[in-house]
């Protein structure tokens, strides 16, 4: 079950799938590219200083999602296979939606505790989205992070509001075929908030979590004995921080 329930994670999470996904028990420290510079060109036998890129360090700490479920005893007289899809698919998805929220949305550790800076990594619109701040958002990504970058959104927003709009050429900006915009990788994800924030283009690998603890899933035959009914806990043990905030981009639309 306990391996079921680590792949289905994956399949409901769409964030999880792609940061960069630890499996180290404990606390851990990494170390990120902070501030960096080109190589330099260099006159024969002259003595090469010192260049002065700073590493940044990043602490994952080690937080519990956890999700019970009671279980009748007339549920799991199910077949063994039937029983364990069951559960894992349930525990599984509850848990999955709790990190991929996380990742996104924690105001200590999540993308939304990123500070955006107007005109540098991101645009401020008054007007509905459209052809020229999409472009506009683009245009903030530095051009090294473009072969892995993705687009980030909510899928209300994506359907209602970004699917119909087109370039200069009278051309739509999103394949629905390819889940593309403007060429870049679409992940869809319902925690994005569709009311101001519901766009986002990066490279998501600069995102590092720890899953500090292997997926785990425990019965308790007795706290449920006078109901009939056995109780079963999902666990994991989780954190995640974006290691450069220079890899994210977001546009904000107050129409």
């Amino acid at each position: 079950v306990a391996n079921q329930f680590c792949e289905k994670m994956k399949k409901l999470a769409p964030m999880l799938d792609e940061i960069t996904l630890m499996r180290v028990a404990g606390n851990v420290k990494f170390f990120a590219e902070g501030v960096r510079t080109t190589a330099g060109k260099h006159t024969e036998n002259a003595e090469i200083g010192s260049a002065n890129d700073k590493m940044v360090s990043v602490t994952l700490s080690a937080f519990e999602f956890a999700k019970v479920v009671s279980i009748s005893e007339s549920a799991k007289a199910m077949s063994v296979d039937a029983f364990e899809n069951w559960i894992t698919d349930m525990l599984a998805g509850d848990i999955a939606r709790a990190i991929d929220n996380y990742i996104i949305n924690d105001e200590a550790n999540g993308i939304a505790a990123i500070d955006f800076v107007d005109g540098t990594t991101q645009i401020s619109a008054t007007s509905a989205y459209t052809y020229a701040n999409v472009m506009a958002l683009i245009a903030l990504l530095p051009a090294s992070y473009d072969p892995d970058a993705k687009f980030l959104v909510n899928k209300r927003v994506l359907w209602n509001d970004i699917k119909g709009i087109v370039d200069e050429h009278k051309r739509p900006i999103f394949d629905p075929i390819e889940k593309t915009l403007c060429g870049y990788p679409v992940i869809v994800d319902d925690y994005v908030d569709a009311a101001n924030k519901g766009l986002y283009l990066g490279y998501w690998k600069d995102i590092v979590g720890n899953l500090s603890k292997d997926i785990e899933v425990a019965s308790n035959p007795h706290s449920g004995f006078t109901r009939a009914a056995i109780d079963y806990r999902g666990l994991a043990i989780f954190d995640s921080k974006p290691a450069k905030t220079d890899a994210i981009v977001r546009l904000v639309t107050t129409a």
